[in-house]
């Protein structure tokens, strides 16, 4: 299982959008050492009547975009090559003046669309689970395995659940090392619950948090922030 396999789906361009710190009090985390029922999480996330129920999960909206490109300045045409029989040097190329903007061509530039930002809700509630994968890697081992078969079962009996899927590390190690593996490793999960359950990509976003946000009322490097956190998203 790759990143290649998101990427592909058009989830690669959606992760990069949402390295979000601080989106809920950890107190909003629900943290579980065994495996949940079905029936669990849907209490936790959305209330217990699912998202097509009369109890709507509590959601907060984030804001997101990307700023456009900038413009990059045509290349300059190359200078004529002088030849080896030539006696004469080449004639240097004369500097064409550039056409003067019009009025209505600077209106009409003015009146095309910025790159606008976009709001998501997400869910205040979460529920982590503390997902083993090998030491410094993104392979699952198989003992986390009831984890996942929940929350596939979640997404299996109530088809409009989309989830965002954040990987946590501790602090041991660079930050920029964490961020990337807690990222992979996000990944990881998404692609298994693709491959194993057949859930369909977009109903999944991962993110990858490093130890930004550690567990309430717990040091950064407490091993038990390594988790994989569940939130809705609508």
């Amino acid at each position: 299982m790759c990143a290649n396999k998101l990427a592909a789906s058009g989830l690669g361009l959606l992760a990069g959008l949402f390295f979000m710190a601080g989106l809920a009090a950890a107190a909003d985390v629900k943290m579980y050492d065994k495996a949940p029922s079905v029936e669990e999480l849907q209490r936790q996330l959305t209330g217990g009547e699912g998202t097509a129920g009369r109890a709507k999960p509590r959601t907060r909206a984030i804001v997101f975009g990307d700023a456009a490109p900038a413009q990059q300045e045509a290349e300059p045409a190359p200078r004529p090559q002088q030849s080896q029989y030539d006696t004469q040097p080449a004639p240097r190329p004369q500097a064409q003046p550039r056409p003067q903007q019009t009025q209505s061509q600077g209106q009409a530039q003015a009146a095309r669309p910025q790159p606008a930002q976009q709001t998501m809700q997400v869910g205040v509630s979460a529920i982590a689970f503390p997902i083993n994968f090998r030491v410094n890697s993104s392979e699952i081992l198989p003992e986390s395995v009831p984890f996942l078969e929940s929350i596939a079962g979640l997404m299996q009996k109530d088809p409009g659940i989309r989830l965002m899927v954040e990987g946590h590390t501790d602090s041991s190690g660079s930050p920029a090392r964490n961020s990337m593996l807690s990222r992979e490793r996000a990944y990881s999960v998404v692609n298994y619950l693709i491959d194993r359950y057949r859930i369909e990509p977009m109903r999944l976003m991962p993110v990858g948090k490093g130890f930004s946000e550690p567990m309430e009322g717990m040091d950064a490097s407490n091993p038990k922030n390594r988790r994989v956190q569940f939130r809705i998203i609508g």
